[in-house]
């Protein structure tokens, strides 16, 4: 048995494997289509991030509200900085129940947060191949799918992707 070694750094081999062993380009059209295939998988998992957020704002419940205290403005509550809320706006918090972890929506935004990881940890382990060809394919994917669908989000919908006080 051989054992191959990992090159770790960038380089450009047609005839290696794209994370599966029989994903592997024999001939320069097939490394192409290799290519525009990564490319296409990155830009569906922002249509995919999009799609998962909108679901879960749209069908967001506000029931409690809870001040984000992460500004360091001078005038802060009782004169000490970073306590002023970050935003005049509470951020809502959905409640746990039993109902709440019924919906169809919930399940659904469940089902789509599986697909997005395991599409995430794909391409992570896409890019480790280290073959810049495929790695800028991926990075091209993405800031293809942020270029068109980044206009469509709110600074506020950009904003809850991060956590409040990071």
């Amino acid at each position: 048995m051989m054992h191959m070694m990992m090159e770790m750094y960038f380089h450009f081999r047609i005839e290696e494997p794209i994370l599966f062993r029989e994903w592997k380009p024999l001939n320069t059209t097939a490394y192409v289509f290799s290519c525009l295939g990564i490319f296409l998988i990155a830009f569906g998992l922002e249509v995919l991030k999009f799609g998962r957020m909108k679901l879960v704002a749209k069908n967001e419940v506000v029931e409690k509200k809870v001040d984000c205290c992460c500004s360091t403005e001078e005038d802060g509550l009782w004169n000490i900085p970073e306590t002023r809320p970050l935003n005049p706006t509470a951020v809502n918090l959905a409640p746990f129940t039993r109902d709440s972890l019924l919906k169809k929506s919930h399940l659904a935004s469940s089902i789509l947060i599986f697909i997005q990881h395991f599409v995430d940890y794909s391409l992570m382990l896409v890019s480790m191949t280290y073959n810049w060809p495929i790695f800028l394919s991926l990075l091209a994917g993405h800031a293809t799918g942020y270029f068109f669908l980044g206009p469509m989000m709110t600074v506020e919908e950009s904003e809850a992707a991060g956590s409040c006080c990071s």
